[in-house]
Formats: structure tokens, sequence, C-alpha cells
């Protein structure tokens, strides 16, 4: 005969979990392993830059400037040069205007007819100073940074913000750092105005930003293939060919 053993609470309570406890236990272990895949990729893009000369630059920043980010950085410079984009927009400038403008430059000696320009807002007057004043003089030609307010806007129940004016011109690429969020205000909707202007072969990163994200990806109207970044947090819209308004959006893809 079969005796019948009670099982330990220890153990059935740690079998007895809602789904909501297993997924904070997967984040649990991804988080540190996210974290570092991150602190590599930041590692190993500052390093290319630094040999390349491409962050003498941060020098002349102030000291309470936001530390340049390699990983990040690094992944627009190599971006710029594989797709050689006409017209950059940069949403907040920063270490990222330098070398996306550096990018360009580099696009330019390579090939004249792949000449390229980037026009980089900020809302705040102080940090575009310091954008501009710490620019190396050689990318002066390739870069124009401004400082445009940015403005409240309202749509239902989503709030965020907009820049009050926008460049002409049709950009191909486009890089979303900025405006500057608040609690309660976590959307740029910027991309919502600039979308009809958007070139054949169009790109977009949006750095972070998750509730920016998930309003593009449910309101923009053409079609894109979104990949998400789960190392460097970003995620990219690339538009597909012949892409008309209303159309349904790819399924999102991942990199790792």
């Amino acid at each position: 005969m079969v005796g019948r053993y009670s099982i330990p609470n220890e153990v059935s309570r740690f079998f007895d979990v809602s789904s909501y406890s297993w997924r904070d236990f997967a984040w649990m272990i991804a988080r540190p392993m996210m974290r570092l895949m991150r602190a590599i990729a930041n590692l190993n893009g500052t390093w290319h830059l630094r040999r390349l000369g491409y962050l003498d630059f941060t020098t002349n920043r102030p000291p309470g400037a936001l530390a340049p980010q390699g990983g990040d950085l690094w992944f627009l410079y190599r971006l710029v040069r594989e797709r050689k984009p006409q017209l950059v927009f940069e949403l907040g400038s920063g270490c990222s205007t330098v070398i996306l403008a550096q990018a360009l430059y580099d696009n330019t000696r390579e090939d004249g007819d792949k000449a390229g320009k980037i026009i980089s807002l900020d809302g705040q007057a102080d940090w575009a100073s310091v954008t501009q004043e710490t620019l190396p003089e050689h990318l002066v030609a390739q870069c124009e940074i401004r400082h445009v307010p940015a403005v409240k806007e309202d749509r239902g129940a989503d709030l965020g913000f907009h820049y009050e004016h926008h460049p002409d011109g049709s950009p191909d690429f486009l890089y979303i750092d900025g405006p500057s969020l608040q609690p309660g205000r976590k959307i740029c909707f910027d991309a919502l105005h600039l979308e009809a202007r958007f070139r054949q072969k169009f790109l977009m990163v949006v750095d972070g930003r998750h509730d920016t994200v998930r309003y593009l990806r449910k309101h923009l109207s053409k079609t894109y293939r979104v990949t998400r970044n789960r190392w460097l947090h970003n995620t990219q819209f690339e538009l597909l060919p012949g892409s008309t308004d209303s159309m349904k959006r790819e399924p999102e893809q991942f990199l790792t």
C-alpha cells in the first residue's frame, strides 16, 4: 500500500502563483541581463567612436551635460552610414546631433552625390546653444540647430507635446529623443504632423519613449515595419515601399 504524503506549503505556494507573479519573476531575471548587454553595447560603441576621434567634442560640453551613450551613438552612426539619408530631422539635440552630422559628413566624403543635412530641434534654448558651441567646425555645413519651443497637444485622453513648428522639406530619417516629457504628458506627436512628408525609404528611430511608440503604432496612417532593439531601448519604424494611408502595419519585430 502506497502512503499519501502532503506537499509542503512552501512548495505548493511556489507552484500556485499567478501569471502576473511569473512575469515579475521573469523580469527579475531579465533586467540584469538587459542592463549587462546595454553596458557591453555602450563599451563597444564608445571604443569604436573614440578610435575614430568622434567623441573628442565631448570635452567641451559643460559638467551638467548628459554623458554620451556609446551604444546609442554607434548605432545611429552606422545606420546613417548604411542608409545615406538626404535630410535628417532630429527632435532633441545633444551628442547624437554631432554623431549624426559626422555620419552625413563621412557619407559626403565618400560620395559627393550622397551629401545630406541634419536639422535638429531643441525646446530648451540653453541646450541648443550647448550643442551648437560643441559642434566641430567641419560639421557646421552639415548641421543646423534650432531652438523651437514645445507646445502642449491633447488628443482626447492622450496628452503630450509637439514642437511649435517644423522645418521645411521631406525627411528620409527622423530621430525622436525630444521634447522633454512630463508625468501625464508622455507622448511626442510630431511624427503625426510630419508623416505626409515622409519620403520613400523613410526610417524613424524613437529612443525609449514607450508611450509615444504605442501611440504611433496605433495612429500612424502608412505601413511600417516596426523593429524594437531590446538592448538599446529604441524602436525603428521603416516605411514600406508602396505604402499608402490607412494600411495595416506589419507585426513588431525584435532585435536582440
